[in-house]
This record gives C-alpha cells, sequence and structure tokens, in this order.
C-alpha cells in the first residue's frame, strides 16, 4: 500500500527522444500530435511491461518510477532493462517510424536510485508520484546521456552491479546538486548474474597450477560453514597469483546465503588506522565516500539497528573511525585510548553477530602493507579464534611475516612458482592452440621462473612485436627475433606496454598512478589533462588488460602493482608533484566538510609537492585521528612526518598551531612510551614554547614531557620542570591547566618525595575540584594510579588495596580496562613487596593478559620480573636481564628499577656473593643520583636483608661457594651487624615512610631476626611484635607468616 508523506527507495527513469524539439517543427501541428502519441505509448508500454509506472509526460519525456505502487526489490534493475528496452524498441520500429514521419527517433535515458517522498502532487485524489533529489537527479541525467545511450548514478550501479555491465562515463557538475556525480553508461543486461565482475573474466587467461591450495581453501570454507572458525594465509612474491587464487576460489564457492567482505591494504594507507577495515565497514554499511555526513550517520545508523547494536556511543564511534563528527555527547569522557579500545570490542562484535546469522569470508589482501591497528584487530581475531562461522583469508608477500603465523587456527599456503608444465598449459590456453612452436614454452619458462603474471607479459611482447603469430590454429615462433628484444624484466615488459599507448591513454594512466593501484575515476578526471575522455581512455586501457574495475566498488585498478610501480617511476619529479598538488587539492575541495576523513590522503599527496604548509595540517590532522581511535603507530608516523617538516621548513606553521601539535604529540610520545624521543626534542621547542607563552597547550605538553622524564628516571629533572607547569596552571588560571599541574605535581611527589603525607592529601583535594570540570579520561586514570602508587609508595598498603579497588570500580563504571591492567600490576608489585612472590607472578601474567595500554604492560613486566627472582634464582637471570637491557635501551629507567636491582638479589643466590652485593650498592648510588630516594631505600631494606641471610646461614652453600666469596663473607661476617643496622637506620628515616607502614615493619623485622642471630631474645621479640603490629593491616601473607614463625621460635606470645 502507498502513503502519501512516506519515505521509500525508488528507481526513476527519464526518457526523451534526441531533437524532438527540430522534429516538430518539420511535421507541423497535425502530424505532431500523433507522432507525440506514438511516442508516448510506446515508451509508456514498455516501461509497464518491466514493472515501473509512468507519472509524468511532457512532449517527448516520461518519467517512469520503479517501486510504485508497490515497494520492488529489484527496481534498480528493472529501470535498467526499460532504458534499454526502450532503445530497442524505437530501434526496432525505426523502418516504420521513418515512412510514417520523415524521422528516425533516436532516444536517451538516465536512471537514478534513492530515497524519495511520496507525494499527490495534482491534488488529493491525483496519483502518487515521487518528488525529490532522486527525481530531480534522474533528470539531469537524462539530459548528459549520448544519443542511444543510458546513463546511471553511482547509486544504481551498486544496486545493479553484477547484472550488467558497464562503462565509466566521467564525473559530471550537475546543476542544483553540491557536489559532482559519477556517471555509468549502461551497456547491456547479463543473461546470468554473476558475483565477479565479467569484464575481469574475460581479460584472465587460464588458471593453472593451484588446485592443491584451492582444495584446502575450499576445507577451511567448509569449518567455516559448519560453525567453526578458520584463516587462511596466502603468502607468494608480486605476480605468482595471490589475487587470482581468491578470484578462482570465490568463483568456484555456492554464495547463497553468505557474506563476503573485502578489504585491501596499501602501500599510502600504510599509516592509516584500520584502513581496509574502513573499506569493509562502508561495504556492509553502504556508506559511499561522496555522502554526506547526515547521510552517512543516517546509514551506520539503520546498520547498526539491524544488528540490534543500534547506541548513540557505537554510532559515534564509527563516526569518529570515518573521520566524521560524532554525534554531540557520544563520546563524552572517553579518551583516545578508551575510544581506540571500545571501537576494537565494536568491529569485532559487529563480525560476531553478522557471522551469528549467516557465514562471512573476510578477505584482507596484501597485508604486507596493513596498518598497526588492523594488524592487532587481524591477528587478535586469528589468534582468539572464537568467532565461529566465520573464514578469514589474507594475502602478503613473504617478506611480512605477521605475528600470527603460528596460530593454530590458521592454514599457511605459500604460493610456488609454477612448473615448465603449468607454464606450457599457460601457453597453450592463452595462444589458444595444442602444439607449441619448439622453443617456446622453454623461452616463456625460463625467463618467467614460473612467474604466472611474467609469463603473460612475455607472451604479449612476443606476440606484439612479431616474435610469435596465430593463425588457423598453428603458432609460429621466430626464436631468433625472440632473443634480440626480450626485455629481461617484469618492469621493462611493462615499460616497452606504455610507450606504445597513445599520448593521452599513457597520460592518464600516469595520473592515475599517482592516485594509487586502486583509483576512483571520478577523482582521475577531475585531475586529467581537459582533452582526454576519461571513459572512453578507460575502456580502451580496459581493452589492453592494463586496467580493470574492481568487484563491488566504483575504482579501478591497474592489472597489478608492478604496473602501477612502472607507471609511477616513469614520471618525472616535478610531473609527480603536479599531479599530487591537483589530485590534493581535488581531494581537500570535495571533502571540504569532513578533512578528518581524508586527512591521511591529504598528507600523503602534499608531503609530495611544494606546500609544506598543508603537509604540515593534514600529518598533524592524521596524526590526532590516530590517537583518536588508539592507533599510536600511525599516529606518531604522521606526527614525525609534521616535525620533519616543521624542521626543514619552521614557516609551514604558526607558533600557536605547532604548539597544538606539541601538545598531541607529547600525548602520543607519553602514552606509547616513546619517553626519549620527546626528551630529546625538549631543547629544541623550548624557544619556541616560550616565544609563545602560557597557553592550554603549553601546560598538557609540559604535563606529558614531565611524565616522560619520570620514566627515563631523570627525577631532578622532572621536579624542576613541574615547577614551572604549577606556575603557568596558576597564571593561566583555568580549571583545565590546574588539573594537569597537579596531577603532575602528585606524580612527582611519589618519587622525589617533596610533599609531606599531608601536603599531598591537600593537593590531592586541589586536583578533585579541578579535575571536576575537565573531561579526560586519560587524566582521570593516571590521577587514580598515583593514588595508589602513593599509597604503595609510603608503605600504607592497606590504603593501597583500597586505592587499587577504587580503580577496579572505575574500569567497570568506565568500561575502560586500562584502570584493571594497571591495577593489577600494583596488585603485584604489593604482593612482592610483602614477600609473596608466588602470588605477585600469577596476579603480573593476568594483569598483562588484561593490559591494554604500554604503561600498564610496561609495569606488570617490571613486577612479573621481579617476582622471578624468589622463585627461580638465579635461572630467572636471563629472563631479567632481558627486560632490564630492554628498558635501558627504550629509556625506561623507572620500569627497569626493581628488577634491576633483584638482578643483584639472583647473582648472591647463584653463588657470586660479592657480585651480587656490589650491585645493589651501585644500585643504591644510582638511585640517589637520580633523585628516587624511596627506591634508594628500598634497595637498602633487601641489602639488609640479604646481609641478614648471610650471617644466618640461610641456604648452606657448598664449600666451593664459600671459598670463592671468603673475602666477601668474611666482611659481612666481621661488619654484617652494623651495617644491618645502619642501612635500616637510613631508609626508615626516609619522610615519605609512613610510620606505621610496611616499610618500617620490614626494618622491624629483619632487626627482630638479627638480634635472634645475636642471642638478643628482649629486643628481638619487642622488634617482631611491632613488626607484626603493622603488618597485620593488611591480612594473611607470607610476610606476617614468616613473623610469627620467628616469634614461636623464641617462645613468644604474638600480641
Amino acid at each position: 500500500m502507498t502513503h502519501v508523506g512516506e519515505r521509500r527507495q525508488v528507481s526513476v527513469l527519464f526518457a526523451d527522444m534526441v531533437g524532438f524539439t527540430a522534429a516538430v517543427e518539420r511535421l507541423g501541428e497535425d502530424a505532431t500530435l500523433s507522432f507525440a502519441q506514438m511516442i508516448y505509448q510506446m515508451m509508456t508500454e514498455t516501461v509497464a511491461g518491466h514493472g515501473g509506472s509512468v507519472r509524468s509526460y511532457a512532449g517527448d519525456s516520461v518519467m517512469a518510477i520503479f517501486g510504485l505502487p508497490e515497494a520492488q526489490e529489484d527496481g534498480a534493475l528493472r529501470a535498467c532493462r526499460a532504458a534499454l528496452a526502450i532503445h530497442e524498441v524505437f530501434r526496432q520500429a525505426a523502418d516504420e517510424i521513418e515512412a510514417q514521419y520523415g524521422i528516425r527517433p533516436q532516444m536517451r535515458a538516465g536512471v537514478s536510485s534513492g530515497s524519495a517522498m511520496l507525494a499527490q502532487i495534482e491534488g488529493e485524489g491525483a496519483p502518487v508520484t515521487a518528488v525529490g533529489n532522486t527525481v530531480n537527479l534522474a533528470s539531469r541525467i537524462q539530459t548528459l546521456s549520448p544519443a542511444g545511450g543510458c546513463l546511471i548514478c553511482d547509486t544504481t550501479r551498486r544496486q545493479v552491479e553484477w547484472q550488467v555491465d558497464l562503462n565509466f562515463e566521467g564525473e559530471y557538475d550537475i546543476k542544483g546538486l553540491s557536489k559532482s556525480r559519477k556517471l555509468w553508461r549502461l551497456l547491456s543486461i547479463r543473461d546470468a548474474a554473476t558475483r565477479f565482475d565479467a569484464s575481469v573474466a574475460r581479460g584472465l587467461s587460464a588458471y593453472v597450477g593451484r588446485d592443491a591450495e584451492r582444495a584446502s581453501m575450499v576445507a577451511a570454507l567448509d569449518t567455516a560453514r559448519a560453525g567453526g572458525f578458520a584463516a587462511v594465509d596466502l603468502a607468494g612474491e608480486a605476480g605468482l597469483g595471490k589475487t587470482r587464487l581468491v578470484f578462482e576460489f570465490l568463483q568456484g564457492i555456492d554464495p547463497e546465503g553468505m557474506r563476503i567482505y573485502r578489504g585491501y591494504c596499501a602501500a599510502d594507507g600504510q599509516q592509516v588506522p584500520f584502513y581496509p577495515f574502513l573499506e569493509v565497514m562502508r561495504s556492509a554499511f553502504r556508506v559511499r565516500s561522496e555522502d554526506e555526513p547526515a547521510e552517512q550517520a543516517r546509514k551506520l545508523q539503520a546498520g547498526l539497528r539491524q544488528l540490534g547494536m543500534e547506541s548513540t556511543e557505537n554510532l559515534g564511534l564509527l563516526l569518529n573511525l570515518l573521520g566524521s563528527a560524532p554525534p554531540e555527547g557520544a563520546l563524552e569522557g572517553l579518551d583516545g585510548v578508551l575510544i581506540g579500545l571500545r571501537t576494537r570490542d565494536l568491529l569485532r562484535a559487529m563480525l560476531t553477530v553478522q557471522a551469528a546469522a549467516h557465514p562471512v569470508i573476510l578477505l584482507i589482501e596484501d597485508i604486507h602493507w596493513i596498518d598497526g591497528a588492523s594488524a592487532e584487530f587481524l591477528g587478535r581475531l586469528i589468534e582468539e579464534g572464537e568467532i565461529g562461522n566465520l573464514l578469514i583469508i589474507h594475502t602478503r608477500r613473504p617478506s611480512y611475516v605477521p605475528g600470527w603465523l603460528g596460530s593454530p587456527h590458521l592454514t599457511s599456503l605459500p604460493l610456488k612458482p609454477l612448473s615448465d608444465d603449468d607454464i606450457g598449459h599457460l601457453v597453450r590456453t592463452r595462444l589458444g592452440v595444442e602444439n607449441l612452436p619448439r622453443g617456446l614454452v622453454a623461452r616463456v619458462s625460463e625467463r618467467a621462473g614460473g612467474n604466472p603474471l611474467f609469463g603473460e607479459e612475455i607472451l604479449g611482447y612476443l606476440l606484439g612485436h612479431g616474435a610469435l603469430r596465430v593463425s588457423d590454429g598453428r603458432a609460429e615462433f621466430d626464436a631468433d627475433l625472440a632473443a634480440r628484444g626480450l626485455p629481461e624484466s617484469m618492469q621493462s615488459l611493462f615499460t616497452a606496454r606504455l610507450d606504445r599507448l597513445e599520448p593521452g591513454d599513457k597520460a592518464l594512466l600516469q595520473a592515475a598512478s599517482v592516485i594509487g593501484r586502486r583509483f576512483d575515476p571520478g577523482l582521475l578526471s577531475a585531475v586529467a589533462r581537459p582533452d582526454i575522455p576519461v571513459g572512453e581512455a578507460l575502456r580502451r586501457l580496459q581493452a589492453k588488460d592494463l586496467v580493470r574495475r574492481e568487484a563491488g566498488s566504483s575504482d579501478y585498478a591497474f592489472k597489478h602493482v608492478l604496473l602501477r610501480d612502472t607507471v609511477y617511476q616513469g614520471l618525472l619529479a616535478d610531473q609527480r608533484a603536479a599531479l599530487h598538488l591537483a589530485i590534493a587539492t581535488v581531494l581537500e575541495h570535495r571533502n571540504r566538510d569532513r578533512l578528518v576523513e581524508v586527512a591521511g590522503a591529504l598528507a600523503h599527496h602534499y608531503a609530495l609537492t611544494d606546500r609544506s604548509d598543508l603537509a604540515f595540517t593534514y600529518n598533524v590532522l592524521a596524526g590526532t585521528k590516530g590517537l583518536g581511535v588508539y592507533s599510536l603507530g600511525e599516529a606518531n608516523q604522521y606526527f614525525e612526518t609534521a616535525l620533519a617538516l616543521y624542521e626543514s621548513d619552521p614557516a609551514c606553521a604558526s607558533d600557536a598551531d605547532f604548539a597544538a601539535f606539541l601538545a598531541a604529540y607529547a600525548s602520543c610520545a607519553n602514552i606509547s612510551l616513546r619517553i626519549t624521543t620527546l626528551i630529546d626534542l625538549g631543547p629544541q621547542v623550548q624557544p619556541i614554547l616560550a616565544r609563545l607563552g602560557d597557553s592550554y597547550h603549553h601546560a598538557v605538553y609540559l604535563h606529558h614531557y614531565v611524565s616522560c622524564l619520570i620514566y627515563n628516571g631523570r627525577y631532578i629533572d622532572a621536579f624542576e620542570r613541574q615547577q614551572s607547569l604549577t606556575a603557568m596552571a596558576e597564571r593561566l588560571g583555568t580549571p583545565e591547566a590546574a588539573a594537569y599541574a597537579l596531577v603532575s605535581e602528585l606524580s612527582v611527589s611519589c618519587y622525589c618525595g617533596h610533599l609531606t603525607s599531608e601536603a599531598f592529601e591537600a593537593r590531592r583535594r586541589e586536583a578533585e575540584v579541578a579535575m571536576a570540570s575537565v573531561e579526560d579520561a586519560y587524566l582521570q586514570n593516571f590521577f587514580m594510579a598515583i593514588l595508589a602508587w602513593n599509597e604503595t609508595s609510603r608503605g600504607r598498603f592497606a590504603q593501597a588495596y583500597e586505592a587499587v579497588d577504587r580503580m577496579m570500580v572505575l574500569s567497570e563504571t568506565m568500561k575502560d580496562p586500562r584502570a584493571t591492567g594497571y591495577a593489577m600490576a600494583l596488585k603485584s608489585l604489593i604482593a612482592m613487596l610483602s614477600d609473596d612472590p608466588a602470588r605477585a607472578l600469577e596476579i603480573s601474567d593476568r594483569a598483562l593478559a588484561l593490559s591494554q595500554a604500554e604503561f600498564e604492560r610496561a609495569s606488570a613486566q617490571a613486577a612479573r620480573a621481579a617476582a622471578l627472582v624468589p622463585l627461580k634464582g638465579a635461572a630467572a637471570l636471563p629472563e631479567v636481564q632481558s627486560f632490564v637491557d630492554r628498558c635501558e635501551a627504550a629509556g625506561w629507567v623507572m620500569f627497569m628499577s626493581g628488577p634491576h636491582m633483584m638482578q643483584g638479589i639472583a647473582m648472591t643466590m647463584d653463588g657470586r656473593i660479592g657480585d651480587g652485593l656490589h650491585h645493589i650498592q651501585d644500585a643504591i648510588v644510582r638511585r640517589e643520583s637520580e633523585g628516587y630516594g624511596i627506591s634508594a631505600d628500598w634497595y637498602r631494606l633487601f641489602l639488609a636483608e640479604v646481609y641478614l641471610g648471610i650471617l644466618t646461614g640461610e641456604g648452606e652453600a657448598p664449600l666451593g661457594v664459600v671459598l670463592r666469596n671468603a673475602r666477601s663473607l668474611i666482611t659481612v661476617f666481621l661488619f654484617g651487624p652494623g651495617r644491618i643496622e645502619r642501612l635500616i637506620g637510613k631508609a626508615c628515616a626516609n619522610p615519605q615512610f609512613d610510620r606505621n607502614g610496611f616499610y618500617y615493619a620490614r626494618g622491624e623485622m629483619i632487626l627482630g631476626l638479627l638480634c635472634m642471630h645475636r642471642k638478643k631474645r628482649e629486643k628481638a621479640i619487642d622488634h617482631l611484635r611491632e613488626a607484626r603490629r603493622i603488618v597485620t593491616q593488611i591480612g594473611p601473607s607470607p610476610f606476617l607468616a614468616r613473623i610469627d614463625s620467628a616469634l614461636e621460635t623464641l617462645g613468644a606470645r604474638k600480641v
């Protein structure tokens, strides 16, 4: 039933007669009426015969709607059939019409599909028709159509892709529309639809030599169709047929009830986060690059609704991923890390829902060019192998080895060169002859090296240069001629082919190569020479098997990436730069309302021109986008490029823009723990920031810079810079600046100890007030972590556990796994300090499994390395040394501080007592020189305990060990008791240590055990009881059990 006022998906056909006005002039009034009625009747009957309804007629023109009065699933195909049928009807009647009227009519037609409003234009009771942009577009397209032709819009093209033959006609500026539109020439309706472009199939030679690989892929698909998970890795050098194998596999399966999603990686897309998955998502939701932001949002929302996953946040995450602005408030309170983590979870959830409804094939091609975010996501899917009804296929070159290659869910299929027999079969089928001339196969096979692409190009060269001729089912081969001119490389063969092209066709191919292996014909039209008819040239290049239409897309692609590279590398530098500039200019203009979405492409193109200002702008924008989806590797690459541009041309950015860039760059460097990079940059940018003066971006930069100084073990420098940040925040007087400064001050205090417990608490309250007006999940997490670390540093483990629990609650409330990961890492450290290394190791492993950001992972790895020593002794040294070396190389001095000291303990456990003691003493000196006094005092407590262990003879060392360490042992036996007392006295004098905290308890326990060893029973009992009083606050632990055991040995009550 048709409802006036509703919106409906329809296809609209406009058709008219070319030259109607001039024809009417010749006919005169009497004949015009019958002529017009004839035209109307012929077109109306044809439209009706294909299920359409004529809703308007003006002289020679009709407007037909497909989807009225009843909705039609195949309305676009019906409209295309009707358009071609109109041409056929008039062609068949042409002689008769000409005999009667002296006119041989030629028609033209245009078809548009999309949403339209249903209305009764002529008043109540009149037929319902459609109005809106879809109708207007069809009318405009008709006027652009050639005589005897039909043009269709890109929306129609997508709906009939597999059922018609098309050619790209061009991209047109259409009156009344804000953006240009791609139009396609409708050529014919296919007898049977296929899932892949028939024009591709026509250009392919016979397929040989991959039956075993194809069988393995079919077996993997059977696993997925049975409800399981499977993944296939196709690895082969360029030209060995990875894409062709995928094509043949897909051609040979029954697609009924399946979903096939395809994403491509590209050399110029390696810095774009989720590059191949963006294409998959656009395909799944039918989002077009030219869609306005509101239309994108509508399509995404409808798709989410269909999946049962509609929410404002999910819509915001997808729009943000595309580079469009999310709905207001959709991502409020979420920082880039959390947005990125939730985006990954959403993508996985959407794939799971799709696979639950029907089997899914996810194809990702050329992962040797995959971006970091996509690699992480794809690797997780394959390694987990948890999504049923899913087959993942990815292709790559062997030089790239993904981290998930050893997954039990992955079937690896390395493509080997074809055998001589296979090459012979390829030659016979390509030439269409059974008996081949002597020496031909040997020549092709020898030169091709088993590479089918190379083999095909060699055959093409021989045919084109007269060395090979085929006639009457026979082939003739001139071996001497072939030997004189056959190029040595595939690139040389391609160059030879290019040299034979018409100048206009070659120029067009060169412009396309600058866009990339895949290129939008509309973009190509905008940058090509005006004298080149793009549609016709593409048809010629397609006929020469140089380019192909991409399946399921309006894009074209070079036959092979090597062909594209050959064309691109043949351009002179100034030609490349001019084309890159033209492409960037068009992209920028077309996407002026959504520049974030194309920032990566603009950064790439402008960087290859002399427009360093725009290259800087778009590299920063692309980096910020990467940071916003927690794609830190890609973000850092864009930021590094922006920095390099600024270093070579400081005029490319204003001081204010550079400061904003530095804030984002510093944030990215901090989160990804690229700390030495930011620290080394400090002296270079300091004069610029000083010239700029106080600003929010300057304050944010300083906050992250201070954090990096801390992680680098430069605590004194961190304290000085933090003082500058505090002074700046006071001058700015904004809560945002105050929040960053206060959190920084609290962080520095945990290491430098300049705030008393009371002063720390006062600053904490100030920070909470300032942060109430700041929506920053990173800062909130960091603040909570600092509060927990402050309690740990002071030895208040009961309060530390409470702070950790609050972090866990925050994690649950915010659905932020970072808080959980760091909370678990802190629990592991507390367990280690509580003399429970087994629990510390178990918790650290759980923390590593949960940790999402580099900081949490490094913290958990540090706790794990430290816990290994008491559990494994000297056997732990290689793993601990590896972690320490990695930290030293990366500048992660803070993270290695615990494991570094534990190396000394491991040495003493290995019988290298002197070396171990010296290592711990040197570590104490190093921490004090860095300004990390509290860490030095932790070391003193551990060193005192090592001395105690030697004095009491723990472990009963073999005679050889005693003899090797005689000097060290004598020193300990003579001076050990005094050293223990001095070490504990020094450590417990640290004002950061709470007098009722764990570190005091450890000192008391060591003194009690020392007195026990020296037979001073009463003093021993006093020290042990004091230690017990303090440590009972955190509940049962091996540390408490150790105290109780000593008291029991002394025959004393626990009290």
